[in-house]
């Protein structure tokens, strides 16, 4: 396998007016498993099609194992792509389309045969192997295209939201399959998608894109617990996080963020980094709000604020209520174990040692 480096690389379309991608600086190390997430035309499919050799650089160089790949043609690159367009051939068996690459480069039926079948045990697919495409179902014919990748054993692993075309039960299968799957090979591999909770379940790293740029590169625990930014904050989690304008006051010796009428204290390292009377930006995660008299032990808690549920969504094991003190809206996420409904009143608290404050433009103070 390979170590994978973008340096300074841009892809601008002669029409756009502004760059798809902008200075990309990246490294992916070797045997990793990193995953590209962002919204639409954030860039991230323009990445992988530039690694492949699909469409052109702008400026910059890409790197495979230390060889500068950038004006090389796609078949001379050594990676294998999956698209959410599986693009098996209708005419030719499972056997044949994991084949068809190994046969075009010449490689000797001996070779092809072993390969293919190792390829086809690791997938639990032996049994489609006689089958045309018309014959399986969407998890099938999505493994046949994983298997013809793995074939080549490139020295990079590109997969271009491959689940979108999956239900829901299935992508959950075929994610925890590909993720066994890199294991077992210890290949590199870089993956793109919007689905947040597909980049939290496989990556090693990810890297979330925004506009052409990094929003924030690292593991998903790193972007969840601590974003860089507003926008990270937000894209990452589900329900994403809550925010509030919010201005810097200080009561005595005490600093803290006024919010409306509702003034809460913050934990001294945090507090020291705030400037009286400037504006910042308030986030908490709806996790991260607890019922005033159901605060786990050792939650450093806010005085309660008095709100009214203005819907609660029931997600099985935990209920969503939809909160509104004052004109404040926001959102909870808690144990569905107490009775709720639209228009109760309750009071909750924030959990201020899992809170997050951000500046005017939206990047990390604390």
């Amino acid at each position: 396998m390979a170590k994978v480096i973008f340096e300074k690389v841009v892809k601008r379309y002669p029409s756009g007016d502004r760059d798809t991608v902008r200075e990309l600086s990246l490294t992916i190390d070797d045997g990793e498993f990193l995953v590209l997430v962002g919204p639409s035309g954030c860039g991230k499919s323009t990445i992988l099609r530039m690694l492949a050799g699909l469409i052109n650089v702008t400026a910059g160089k890409i790197f495979i194992d230390g060889k500068d790949i950038t004006r090389l043609h796609p078949k001379d690159r050594d990676i294998s792509m999956v698209f959410q367009n599986y693009a098996l051939f209708p005419h030719l068996n499972v056997y044949d389309n994991i084949a068809f690459g190994l046969k075009m480069r010449g490689a000797p039926k001996k070779e092809i045969d072993d390969r293919v079948r190792e390829a086809s045990a690791l997938l639990g697919i032996v049994p489609l192997l006689h089958k045309k495409p018309k014959e399986l179902s969407g998890g099938q014919s999505q493994r046949v295209a994983v298997g013809r990748a793995i074939v080549r054993r490139p020295k990079v692993f590109l997969f271009d939201e491959p689940l979108s075309n999956l239900d829901a039960k299935m992508r959950t299968q075929m994610r925890a399959e590909i993720s066994r799957l890199h294991r077992r090979l210890k290949a590199t591999a870089i993956y793109v998608t919007h689905d947040q909770c597909e980049a939290m379940t496989m990556a090693d790293r990810m890297v979330v894109l925004h506009d052409g740029v990094i929003g924030q590169c690292g593991t998903p625990h790193e972007i969840y617990s601590t974003p860089r930014n507003t926008f990270v904050a937000t894209f990452i989690g589900s329900p994403p996080m809550n925010l509030f304008a919010a201005q810097a006051v200080r009561e005595g010796a005490a600093s803290g963020l006024k919010i409306n009428n509702f003034v809460l204290p913050l934990p001294h390292l945090a507090a020291e980094r705030l400037e009286t009377g400037r504006k910042y930006t308030f986030g908490i995660r709806p996790e991260h709000i607890y019922l005033a008299d159901r605060v786990p032990p050792g939650v450093n808690s806010s005085m309660p604020l008095a709100c009214e549920v203005e819907l609660a969504e029931s997600m099985g094991n935990d209920v969503v209520l939809h909160c509104n003190s004052g004109g404040l809206a926001f959102q909870a996420s808690l144990k569905h174990d107490f009775p709720v409904k639209s228009g109760d009143k309750i009071n909750v608290v924030f959990a201020l040692d899992k809170s997050h404050v951000f500046d005017e433009k939206g990047e990390r103070v604390a």
